[in-house]
């Protein structure tokens, strides 16, 4: 077996916080189907921070730590947040218990900004791949859609820090300067992690 680097370990214990946290998030129709599926979940997640630079994954251990410290699940809050344009009235019962987050308007729309013209790009090139995804934007929201790619990217970014946030937004701007994305490389790590040899291996796989 080989052995695991310090890097690695860090991803793993982060998605490992994370499902522990997802686990306690209650769903008005019950149980959700996807938190007794963790071979996908970590897939997802480990996917997604392994874009990102120590300095931003120690931080976000640290939020997700921090939350729990106040009694805070930075997970409930991600998805009530989604269920705003997707669930309005649930929504209203529940908004009373999400923290404020008008410090982190700005740097979360930002990175949301570049994230779309990502996901954009995306269509364009991976067309068959991009469309297993979710719908693009936050209008396409409802009960049979579900809630958007730019819906749950706010939604997650919200329960960052503004330290967090700061950091996030620097590597994206970064990567943008680059001619690089971010989300290009999460869904290429997607892709390994089911047995495929790249982006556009996927893609053929799924031309209709």
């Amino acid at each position: 077996m080989a052995d695991i680097s310090a890097r690695e370990q860090l991803i793993f214990d982060i998605a490992q916080t994370e499902w522990e946290l997802f686990q306690q998030v209650y769903n008005t129709g019950g149980r959700a189907s996807c938190q007794d599926d963790p071979q996908t979940f970590f897939r997802m997640r480990m996917s997604q921070w392994m874009v990102y630079s120590d300095e931003v994954l120690l931080s976000y251990l640290e939020d997700c730590r921090e939350a729990v410290a106040e009694g805070r699940n930075p997970i409930f809050e991600k998805y009530g947040r989604m269920m705003e344009s997707t669930y309005p009235e649930e929504y209203e019962e529940i908004k009373g218990h999400l923290p404020d987050v008008s410090d982190k308007c700005e740097l979360v729309e930002k990175i949301v900004k570049i994230n779309l013209e990502w996901d954009a790009q995306m269509l364009r090139d991976y067309p068959n791949l991009r469309k297993r995804g979710r719908v693009a934007t936050t209008k396409e929201d409802g009960v049979m859609a579900g809630s958007s790619m730019e819906s749950y990217l706010r939604g997650e970014l919200y329960t960052y820090s503004v330290r967090t946030l700061t950091l996030v937004l620097q590597e994206t701007e970064d990567a943008k300067r680059k001619g690089e994305s971010l989300l290009k490389q999460t869904i290429a790590n997607e892709t390994a992690f089911y047995g495929y040899q790249s982006l556009e291996d996927a893609e053929e796989r799924y031309r209709s």
